[in-house]
């Protein structure tokens, strides 16, 4: 400030200056306390190991055991998250640390990808970081951590920001560059995904802000490789796909797939639509006036609704309810908020002419706390359902426990339902006792075991007891019962 207005306000005394300023949280400390809030709720489910939940487990049980990654129907491009862990196990035999290894990989998959688009975003348009961090709040409702749709996406996001941000810099055409052959190797629903980044670019080819010939091939040449990565992974889910993924395309599957588990997951995805179109209205260029009455009359009361609906997802998670691998639902979610971050900046006068909104780093942390609620609530019901199989493993006075809807009934408390499902068995190997254990096999797992000294972990897992035994601990099967 010049060294008049300094002075004055020096020699102002204490009690004349505006107690107001004392305690206001300022925009860029709430800022940082909103990224701070979605980092720090992401690290009790990493250091619970919430990423084994369902598949995980299989995924982690690979790695650890067997040393190979996995690409479950043929997708490929989920081999990429897996590799921290599996040139881990070239150097250490140690579960717990080859565990929280592939935890904290995994968690920071949406963590990183919402910083990079914080470090796209803060310098140009800084209130567009709303809309991927309004798609992480719906993302709370999956419990899947090796999904290879949500892997899609967090890869995607930054690139959309840079495509409408900074479309002529190398690193965005790079990166799209390799982005449309990836999303080949991932979900069948990816063709979606490339189709709308086919769109994206196409765009760019044809605004002004491709003002040189060569941007504008460059454009043109990405918006067609997208388009080939379309057509290339739809044919390959219709004619290639797994006995799986055509099982899913039944009405009943279809629906049990898309759909969430609970009113109230299914009102947090709605709310979390409806709070990115009253964002995206806060931000219309050529609107200043309407877009300050959203802002101020709708945005903040809508943002400030979703801890409340994120408190009732919450309660089900910890009460067994809405436990769920994935919903497709989020597919069409992300690309709505990803469609709004297109609409809202990618003509060449929107970084100019956009209002911003004055309560974002409020916005941020009321978001980021929806964020915590759940998240803390998913690692809390974790916790306490591991350290419950472990304890039914513990106190079971047998050298095989079988597993099976009712047995052990321990597991049938509605808290224990995170971890009650097919890769239960593997779970009871990986969160154990340090002390001699009982097997936990499906079906007639005991039997077969005592005849062959196998143990049948899911009807496609078999291993010999010993070698479990040798990696992951002492079993009463294998010793002295």
């Amino acid at each position: 400030m010049p060294r008049a207005e300094a002075f004055a306000v020096a020699s102002t005394p204490e009690h004349a200056l505006p107690v107001t300023n004392r305690c206001v949280l300022t925009e860029r400390r709430a800022l940082q306390l909103g990224l701070a809030l979605v980092v720090l709720a992401y690290v009790p489910i990493a250091l619970v190991g919430l990423p084994l939940f369902g598949d995980g487990a299989y995924y982690f049980f690979k790695l650890a055991f067997d040393g190979v990654p996995v690409f479950p129907n043929l997708r490929l491009g989920s081999v990429l998250a897996q590799l921290p862990t599996l040139a881990a196990t070239r150097l250490t035999d140690d579960v717990a640390l080859l565990r929280h290894l592939f935890s904290f990989t995994y968690v920071a998959l949406p963590l990183v990808s919402l910083l990079v688009c914080w470090s796209i975003v803060r310098e140009r348009r800084r209130e567009l970081i709303l809309l991927p961090l309004l798609f992480l709040i719906a993302n709370q409702i999956n419990f899947s951590a090796v999904s290879e749709l949500l892997f899609s996406l967090y890869l995607v996001w930054p690139f959309v920001l840079l495509a409408v941000l900074a479309p002529h810099r190398r690193l965005t055409l790079t990166y799209g560059a390799v982005l449309a052959p990836l999303l080949l190797l991932l979900h069948p629903l990816g063709f979606a995904v490339a189709g709308f980044l086919s769109l994206v670019a196409l765009l760019n080819a044809r605004s002004d802000r491709a003002t040189e010939r060569t941007w504008t091939r460059v454009w043109s040449g990405l918006a067609a490789a997208f388009a080939v990565s379309a057509v290339l992974r739809m044919i390959a889910t219709l004619i290639g796909a797994t006995g799986y993924e055509r099982s899913l395309a039944e009405p009943d599957a279809a629906v049990r797939y898309l759909l969430p588990e609970t009113l109230s997951q299914g009102l947090l995805l709605t709310w979390v639509a409806v709070s990115g179109v009253l964002a995206a209205l806060s931000l219309a260029s050529g609107w200043r006036r309407g877009s300050r009455v959203v802002e101020s009359r709708l945005l903040w009361p809508a943002f400030l609704l979703l801890p409340l609906v994120g408190a009732s997802v919450a309660l089900d998670i910890l009460s067994g309810e809405g436990i769920k691998l994935k919903a497709g639902l989020i597919l069409p979610v992300a690309l709505l908020l990803m469609g709004l971050a297109v609409g809202v900046a990618w003509r060449p006068s929107a970084l100019a002419d956009l209002p911003g909104i004055r309560r974002l780093g409020r916005l941020m942390v009321v978001a980021a706390l929806t964020v915590a609620l759940i998240g803390t609530a998913k690692s809390a019901a974790w916790w306490t359902a591991t350290h419950g199989l472990m304890n039914a493993t513990a106190s079971a006075e047998t050298t095989c426990l079988a597993f099976g809807p009712e047995e052990p009934y321990a597991l049938q408390w509605p808290w224990m339902a995170i971890v009650d499902d097919w890769a239960t068995p593997m779970n009871a190997l990986v969160f154990r006792p340090p002390w001699a254990i009982p097997l936990l096999l499906p079906g007639d797992g005991c039997r077969r075991l005592e005849e062959t000294g196998q143990a049948h972990l899911a009807s496609w897992i078999q291993r010999p007891a010993a070698q479990l035994e040798a990696r992951f601990g002492p079993l009463r099967s294998v010793g002295a019962p």
